[in-house]
């Protein structure tokens, strides 16, 4: 292992949102926002604190501040389900009234998520859903489909063939896993000559991704891209590239529009990323919460849809996505 590249790695950790956090001691951060008495309480919990959540609490908390209810962030401080379980019992046992979840499992939150519906909680899923849970409805990419066209997108730019490695944060995770089965599908549909020859885990965690990408370089020497499923993957696969002197000879590219990722794209480590609606998932999620206590039916899936960023829009898109909220 490299261990100047390691610390450099986690350097680039999401510490920005962190702190952002009003933190709690143990195992989660939050953050709140005042409303007006009366108003309804929801609150946003993520998979783990990370600035990849900031623009959806924003659209959260601006949405919020038009129907007058207060809002609450919280997050456990690693992808691990008993904790985001944990949250969710303790907002149950405060009375809130709505819960906008980013579901790090199916199966690990569905009694959770009952326990909740029973106590009157309206509770729906954004950015990550849990489809076999009592969740009124899932706002949010729909992650096949953005799956596909992430390939379409990769296989433009290696013509087609080629060795490619994909990363993710979690192996169970139903969102990413549905991004990879659209992923491969639009290979073995549209691009046969595309060789998968990893898919692995990298914890969420920027320090892993980088250790990944080495070993990924080292066992591959003729490795064409490398392709991230979640946010954390381009920061750290740009971190070992460069390193290594491998940056712009090997393809990388993937979901999140981080920071780091964005400024990778300026400078032309990262070939594209996939900038799902975040802003619009915390906005529509607030008028979302409203109809269910209100008792109005929420469709079952709202799709957000996503945008490609690289080179030509990278300093407009975030604006353009915007706009449509503005009043």
């Amino acid at each position: 292992m490299n261990r100047p590249l390691k610390k450099f790695a986690l350097s680039l950790l999401p510490v920005a949102f962190l702190c952002g956090c009003g933190q709690k001691q143990g195992t989660e951060a939050t953050k709140e926002s005042a409303a007006p008495a009366g108003g309804k309480f929801f609150v946003m919990v993520a998979k783990v604190v990370d600035v990849y959540y900031e623009p959806c609490y924003e659209g959260f908390q601006q949405a919020a501040k038009k129907f007058g209810v207060k809002t609450e962030f919280r997050a456990p401080k690693a992808t691990e389900v008993p904790q985001q379980v944990e949250i969710i019992e303790n907002l149950i046992a405060r009375h809130v009234d709505g819960i906008a979840l980013s579901a790090l499992d199916d199966e690990g939150l569905k009694a959770a998520i009952g326990e909740a519906t029973a106590a009157g909680i309206k509770v729906i899923t954004f950015d990550a859903p849990a489809p076999s849970s009592a969740a009124l409805t899932y706002i949010g990419t729909a992650n096949e489909a953005a799956g596909y066209s992430a390939a379409e997108a990769l296989a433009g730019i290696i013509h087609s063939q080629g060795e490619v490695a994909v990363l993710q944060a979690g192996l169970g995770s139903p969102n990413l896993n549905d991004r990879f089965k659209g992923f491969q599908r639009f290979m073995a549909e549209k691009a046969p000559n595309v060789k998968i020859v990893a898919h692995e885990d990298d914890q969420a965690r920027t320090d892993v991704t980088v250790n990944k990408t080495e070993a990924l370089l080292e066992a591959h020497p003729n490795l064409t891209a490398i392709f991230g499923l979640s946010a954390e993957v381009c920061p750290g696969a740009a971190a070992a590239l460069e390193q290594q002197g491998k940056a712009g000879r090997v393809v990388l590219a993937g979901f999140d529009d981080l920071p780091n990722t964005v400024a990778a794209i300026r400078k032309g480590v990262v070939s594209f990323c996939i900038a799902q609606r975040t802003f619009k998932m915390g906005w529509l999620s607030i008028g979302n919460l409203m109809d269910a206590v209100n008792n109005k039916q929420l469709p079952r899936q709202i799709d957000t849809g996503v945008v490609i960023i690289n080179k030509d829009n990278v300093d407009t898109y975030m604006q353009d996505m915007k706009k449509e909220f503005e009043k």
